[in-house]
């Protein structure tokens, strides 16, 4: 008896300790499961592409990487400018859209909101720290999305390695169970990567192309902004929501009306039947189970957690089910 309450009192304290330095190298390992998350996703095309054609995977994916970067690249050269344009464009919109709001609550109920956030402040000092503040959050993103982007390239382009050193840090006599999990995490947050992907290009080519005409002008910035908002599940539409009912009500009452029950239907149809057409070979996440995770993960991690909470809930999901559910207490998911 006092063995088996050793081994408990290890066990938890071991739990405890990985939890521990799972919360304070957080970023960092946020870093590698999104560069894991890129890989696998480039991994999954590099192979459709390498059983349809005849190419090899690397030269597929070879192939993928490069599309992928010309279209980037392509895609800023023509609309950066544009595009920072309309989202500055977007900004000021949105700012003005919340004064006239806030007035007319000031008007009818005599509360000002945005009396504290309105306050002038002279201090110089604070002013430079501010600017510096910016230069460093740009500094460290960038060199982020460097880290990121070699991570992922290195990871995708020899999975096996990787995957084979993995599954040796366990017994050999787990290693078939291992293997299995490790399989059925690349076959879910695969299609989930490719279900956020399509999801993101039919709703922000949708939205922008709805705006366009209604003969709204920043339909191209409100439509770029819910294309990378609709990566992040249920939140992320509802975020992006925000800007796009504001700038319709800065046309007018029809014309907001218009774009708020437009988006309903469009949101609707998104997330009701195309992404469960898409993702039903991944994992069926719980919407009450995904919202806790993401405003835990966001309180937690910020945007990072936020952003990342879904395939992370997938993997939680799938590692409890393969090692707990199945191999421990013997039952079957179906």
């Amino acid at each position: 008896m006092e063995s088996k309450r050793l081994i408990r009192t290890d066990t938890i304290l071991l739990t405890a300790g990985l939890m521990l330095i799972g919360y304070l190298l957080g970023e960092v390992l946020l870093l590698v499961f999104a560069a894991v998350l890129l890989a696998v996703g480039l991994d999954g095309l590099a192979q459709a592409i390498a059983r349809k054609l005849p190419f090899s995977r690397g030269w597929a994916l070879v192939g993928v990487a490069t599309g992928i970067t010309a279209i980037l690249i392509g895609s800023l050269g023509l609309t950066a400018a544009s595009l920072v344009q309309q989202f500055r464009e977007l900004g000021e919109t949105v700012v003005d859209f919340g004064e006239k709001v806030q007035a007319w609550l000031t008007e009818h109920t005599d509360i000002n909101i945005l009396e504290e956030m309105n306050a002038e402040n002279g201090d110089l000092a604070d002013a430079v720290g501010e600017i510096a503040g910016h230069v460093m959050t740009a500094v460290g993103a960038l060199t982020s999305l460097i880290i990121l982007v070699i991570l992922t390239l290195f990871l995708a382009a020899k999975p096996a390695l990787y995957r084979r050193g993995a599954v040796r840090l366990v017994p050999p006599n787990s290693r078939p169970l291992a293997e299995d999990t490790l399989s059925s995490l690349a076959h879910a947050l695969r299609w989930w990567f490719l279900g956020q992907l399509v999801s993101m290009a039919l709703l922000g080519v949708t939205v922008g192309l709805g705006l366009f005409l209604l003969g709204i002008e920043l339909w191209f910035a409100l439509g770029v902004l819910t294309a990378l908002l609709t990566f992040i599940p249920f939140i992320g539409p509802l975020i992006a929501a925000v800007p796009i009912v504001a700038v319709g009500f800065t046309e007018g009452m029809q014309t907001g009306l218009i774009v708020l029950v437009g988006y309903i239907v469009i949101q609707n149809i998104e997330g009701n039947v195309l992404v469960p057409m898409i993702q039903h070979k991944a994992v069926e996440l719980a919407p009450a189970l995904l919202i806790t995770v993401q405003v835990l993960l966001g309180l937690i991690f910020g945007a990072a957690g936020l952003i990342l909470a879904a395939p992370l809930a997938i993997v939680a999901m799938i590692t409890v089910q393969k090692l707990w559910v199945e191999h421990t207490l013997g039952d079957k998911v179906t």
